[in-house]
C-alpha cells in the first residue's frame, strides 16, 4: 500500500511538473514516448504537454484546460474523461504558484527514476509473455535492445552544444528561493538558491538560532517548504516558544520593548544609529493567542500544505543519515523540502563508520550535509561556532574556524555574525561574507542590522556603512 501511494504521488508530481514547469518539460521532451506513465489518462495529459511544448517551447499551464475540453467533446471514453477532469480540477487556478514552487531539478530526477521503473515493469510483462509462449529468442531480443532513459542526475551534458543546459546554468543563479528586503536583500544577493549550502559563523550567544529561525520564517512567507532540525541546543518546547514569538510578533512576557524603525551608519561613527519606537504589552503570550496567529499566518500563505516542520533531538543524537532518512520518508509521502535548516552542525552525531579521527568525522559530516543540498536540490542552512580568538575580533574572518578548516571548504557561503557588547545591547549585528563561492568575499564589507529578539525578529531594519564619498562600503 505504501509503495502504491508513493508511485501515485510520484506520477502526480511529474505530471504537474510537465504542466507548469517549462524546465521540467524541456528535459522530458526529447526522451518522451507515448507510454511513459503507468496510467492511460496520465499518458494522455503528458502527450498534450509534449505537443504544446513542440509548438510553443513552454509549459501549457492553464492552457491544459482548453486542451482537455477540446478532447473531451470528441471522446467517448467516459472513465478517462472523469479521471483527467478530476486531476486538472486539483490544479484549479494554482498554475502560477505551482510553477513558482516547483523544484525543477528534483522533479526531473524523480521523473527519470519513475519513467525507468515504469519501462522496466512493462518490459518485464512483455518478457514474461514471450516466455509463456515459448519465444525465448524474442525475450532475449527485448532485453538486449532495452535502453535506460537518461534523465536527471548523472546525465552527460554536451558542454558546447547543449543550449538548454547553458540557459539553466545562468538562470538558476538569478532565482534565490529566499529573498530579503532592503540592504539585507542586497547582501544575500543570489546566494540563497537551490543546491546552496550556507553556514552562519559566530561565537556562542550571538544569535545563531534566532537567525536560523528567521531564515525559516522568511522562507515559509514565500511559500517554501521548510524543515527545521534542532540537534539538541534547545528542547522542543524551547524551540516552539521561540517560533511562536516570531509568528506572533510579540514578547513571551508582559513589558515594554524597543522596536527599531530606522538604522544608519556614517563613516565617522563607531556604531550605527538606531531609532526605536516603544511598545508595551500588558499580558503574556498564551498558547491560544499563538495558535490564532498561526491560523492567520496560514491564511496569508494561501496553501493547505504544511510549510514548516520541526524535528527535535537530544544533543549529539541526530546524524546526517537520520536527516536524510527523514527527508526520504516525507518525500515518499509527496512532501519535499525546499529548505533544510540544522541548528546546528557542530552538535550532530558524528560517529561515522570508517573515520578514525574527530577531524575526519567533522569533515565527513560537512561533506554529507553538502550532499543533501545536491540530492534534494534544496537550500541547506546551518551554523557553526567559531574559535576562542573570535571573541576579541571585531569582524569574523576565515582564521576563526573551529576544529577543521575544511568546514568552510564545503559550503557555498559562510556568513559571520558580528557584534561588540555595546552593539548587542542595542540589538545591532553586523553580517559579513567570510566565504562566498563564485563571488569574491570581502570580509570587511558588512551589512548592519537592527532587530528585537524580544519579539523574535533579529532583522527588522538593515543598512550598509558609508565611506567618505557616501558610497556603500565594499
Amino acid at each position: 500500500m505504501r509503495i502504491e501511494k508513493k508511485e501515485a504521488a510520484d506520477e502526480k508530481r511529474v505530471l504537474t511538473g510537465m504542466i507548469v514547469d517549462t524546465k521540467v518539460l524541456s528535459r522530458i521532451y526529447p526522451k518522451w514516448n507515448r507510454e511513459m506513465f503507468r496510467n492511460k489518462w496520465s499518458n494522455l495529459i503528458g502527450q498534450w504537454c509534449i505537443d504544446f511544448y513542440s509548438r510553443y517551447e513552454k509549459a501549457p499551464m492553464k492552457h491544459i484546460e482548453g486542451m482537455f475540453e477540446g478532447w473531451a467533446e470528441k471522446s467517448k471514453d467516459r472513465d478517462t474523461i472523469r479521471l483527467v477532469e478530476k486531476f486538472i480540477g486539483t490544479l484549479s487556478d494554482e498554475y502560477k504558484s505551482l510553477k513558482k514552487e516547483s523544484n525543477s531539478d528534483y522533479i526531473t530526477d524523480l521523473a527519470g527514476k519513475y519513467f525507468n521503473r515504469v519501462q522496466i515493469e512493462k518490459l518485464q510483462e512483455k518478457i514474461q509473455g514471450d516466455l509463456d509462449l515459448g519465444q525465448e529468442e524474442e525475450a532475449l531480443r527485448r532485453i538486449s535492445s532495452y535502453g535506460k532513459i537518461e534523465l536527471g542526475q548523472g546525465v552527460g551534458i554536451n558542454v558546447f552544444q547543449d543550449k538548454q543546459a547553458l540557459q539553466e546554468a545562468f538562470s538558476e543563479q538569478m532565482d534565490p528561493i529566499i529573498k530579503f528586503r532592503g540592504a539585507m536583500g542586497k547582501f544575500w544577493g543570489d546566494s540563497l538558491e537551490r543546491d546552496g549550502f550556507i553556514t552562519f559563523m559566530a561565537p556562542e550567544k550571538r544569535g545563531k538560532t534566532w537567525n536560523l529561525i528567521e531564515m525559516a520564517f522568511q522562507a515559509v512567507q514565500q511559500r517554501r517548504k521548510v524543515v527545521f532540525f534542532a540537534a539538541g541546543d534547545m528542547s522542543e518546547k524551547q524551540m516552539m516558544r521561540r517560533m511562536m514569538i516570531r509568528v506572533s510578533g510579540r514578547p513571551l512576557k508582559p513589558g515594554v520593548v524597543k522596536i527599531p524603525v530606522s538604522i544608519k551608519k556614517d563613516p565617522d561613527e563607531k556604531i550605527a544609529k538606531v531609532k526605536y519606537k516603544k511598545k508595551r504589552y500588558k499580558d503574556k503570550l498564551s498558547w491560544q493567542k499563538a495558535y490564532q496567529k498561526c491560523q492567520d499566518f496560514i491564511k496569508k500563505t494561501r496553501t493547505k500544505e504544511p510549510l514548516l516542520k520541526l524535528v527535535c533531538y537530544p544533543n549529539s543524537t541526530l546524524s546526517v543519515k537520520m536527516i536524510k532518512n527523514t527527508l526520504m520518508e516525507w518525500d515518499r509521502e509527496g512532501w519535499t523540502a525546499d529548505v533544510v535548516i540544522i541548528d546546528y552542525a557542530d552538535i550532530l552525531d558524528m560517529n561515522i563508520p570508517g573515520t578514525d579521527s574527530q577531524r575526519e568525522r567533522i569533515n565527513e559530516t560537512w561533506k554529507q550535509l553538502r550532499s543533501l543540498s545536491q540530492i534534494y536540490h534544496c537550500l541547506v542552512i546551518t551554523a557553526t561556532q567559531t574559535n576562542s580568538q573570535s571573541y576579541e575580533a571585531r569582524t569574523i574572518s576565515r582564521s576563526h574556524f573551529s576544529d577543521d578548516k575544511r568546514k568552510i571548504g564545503h559550503v557555498t557561503g559562510a556568513v559571520g555574525i558580528n557584534a561588540t557588547e555595546r552593539e548587542m545591547e542595542r540589538g545591532i549585528y553586523r553580517f559579513n561574507w567570510v566565504v562566498r563561492r563564485e563571488e569574491a568575499a570581502n570580509e570587511s564589507w558588512c551589512v548592519y542590522t537592527a532587530g528585537c529578539l524580544a519579539i523574535g525578529n533579529p532583522i527588522i531594519k538593515s543598512c550598509f556603512g558609508k565611506n567618505a564619498e557616501g558610497e556603500d562600503e565594499k
